[in-house]
């Protein structure tokens, strides 16, 4: 008989790989146990743990094919604890809990997958493995446009200052966002081709018009830009490229730091930049065509609504922005850059209206907005979520919370959230996985 692989939650009681007491683990679909040490943990499990990844290497552990950081999943454990209100539960309660939602959502992939055994790397990185692109070589044009017109996340110009605020995020329905992306067609890379501006409309003075011309034809552009000036609210938001990857290198334009320029940028920042502030186009490049995903999620009422699969679903976009190996890097190419472009770009203009509201913003991208919210708003939380098509985290105490639709996947599972029904959003996730398994012949 083959042996099933075995996945576990081990909870360090202070978050740190050198605490001795109070520490708690569970299996999946077992009982919880205490532990002293990470070599008390038994050796044929993974144990997914609540450590950082800078922890782990102080402790020697990072290395160890049993022990995985918080970032597992993508979305780190604390993250999962504020989303669902794990964390204000006693840790011996938190662990089975987590084992069974992380457990779920690891057999859904590995079911979906065909996979023998749970990656050691982290789920997205085990999607990346098989469906990656490997980079452009270096020094090639097609690198530095990919490199440059790369970036994960904004983190915001802040100015404002509160007490007594709630810091926290909003993100993006996990299967939904997923689903939209993967069904965007996105640019092939392994070409680019400089357009000269004789070719382009209006010679390429009007963004609005080469933004227009390129989404009519339906062109993978990329556009080398200078940043005249943007609408006082967007600028600080945007931040002028603060969270883009860490580039920092000497080009035939001088010093290129990707933190704080923004220089190539994909068709759709291109087409929000054209709409709230002044551009400037230096050059325009297309790629070589377009290529579908190439992945789809499992779909069906359940899956849409289930917390587990909607990591899965999370991991399996960003898995597409990740290179073929075991070593969790993003890869810097056209379809990462347009994928990012596109997510940052949604959560950006959420994030204006966010900051309208009178919320600070701190960042955004992947799907999520993190926002500090003052006492004065904190009551629109729930409208404001609904009306974004978002959801909120349950660990926000005493909110009204809107009156779901049955109809709506969104509805259904912000009211699970909010209502820590922890059976009901357990038992969803093991029938999804039973019809996961069952339409793949499990």
């Amino acid at each position: 008989m083959k042996a099933m692989p075995k996945i576990g939650v081990a909870l360090y009681s202070d978050g740190s790989p050198f605490s001795r007491e109070g520490n708690v683990a569970c299996e999946f679909r077992k009982e919880p146990f205490s532990f002293g040490t990470t070599s008390d943990l038994p050796g044929q499990t993974l144990w997914i743990t609540n450590a950082t990844l800078n922890d782990l290497i102080e402790a020697g552990l990072h290395k160890n094919p049993k022990i995985a950081h918080e970032g597992y999943y993508r979305s780190r454990l604390s993250q999962i604890g504020q989303e669902l209100g794990i964390a204000k539960l006693p840790i011996d309660q938190q662990a089975p809990l987590l084992a069974e939602i992380l457990g779920n959502a690891a057999e859904m992939a590995r079911v979906q997958f065909g996979l023998t055994q749970y990656p050691s790397n982290g789920l997205a990185q085990a999607v990346g493995q098989l469906h990656g692109q490997n980079e452009p070589a270096n020094g090639t044009a097609l690198l530095q446009v990919a490199e440059q017109a790369c970036q994960r996340y904004t983190a915001c110009e802040r100015e404002r200052r509160y007490d007594k605020a709630d810091v926290f995020s909003f993100w993006l329905p996990r299967y939904q966002w997923a689903n939209e992306l993967m069904r965007e067609p996105l640019p092939v890379s392994d070409t680019i081709n400089a357009i000269p501006a004789h070719a382009l409309p209006g010679m390429g003075r009007d963004v609005s018009s080469l933004v227009e011309w390129a989404q009519t034809n339906r062109i993978p552009l990329f556009a080398r830009i200078k940043i005249r000036g943007l609408e006082q609210t967007i600028g600080k938001l945007m931040n002028y490229g603060a969270g883009a990857q860490g580039i920092s290198k000497d080009t035939q334009a001088g010093a290129y730091e990707a933190r704080n320029m923004r220089e190539w940028c994909a068709l759709p920042e291109l087409e929000t930049l054209s709409q709230v502030g002044e551009v400037e186009i230096l050059q325009v490049a297309v790629a070589g065509g377009w290529a579908a995903s190439g992945l789809n999620l499992y779909s069906s009422k359940l899956s849409q609504i289930s917390y587990a699969y909607g990591l899965v679903a999370e991991n399996i976009w960003v898995g597409l922005t990740r290179k073929p190996n075991p070593y969790g890097s993003t890869s810097r190419t056209l379809r990462t850059a347009w994928l990012q472009s596109i997510d940052r770009m949604r959560c950006l203009r959420i994030a204006e209206r966010l900051y309208n509201l009178g919320m600070e913003v701190v960042n955004y991208g992947n799907g999520r907005i993190m926002v500090v919210c003052p006492p004065s708003v904190r009551a629109l939380i729930p409208q404001a979520a609904l009306e974004e098509g978002m959801l909120y985290p349950a660990h926000l105490d005493g909110l009204q919370a809107y009156q779901p639709s049955q109809q709506q996947p969104l509805h259904v599972m912000q009211h699970l959230i909010a209502a820590r029904d922890y059976g009901r959003l357990v038992g969803v996730d093991q029938r999804a996985l039973q019809e996961l398994e069952a339409s793949r012949g499990a």
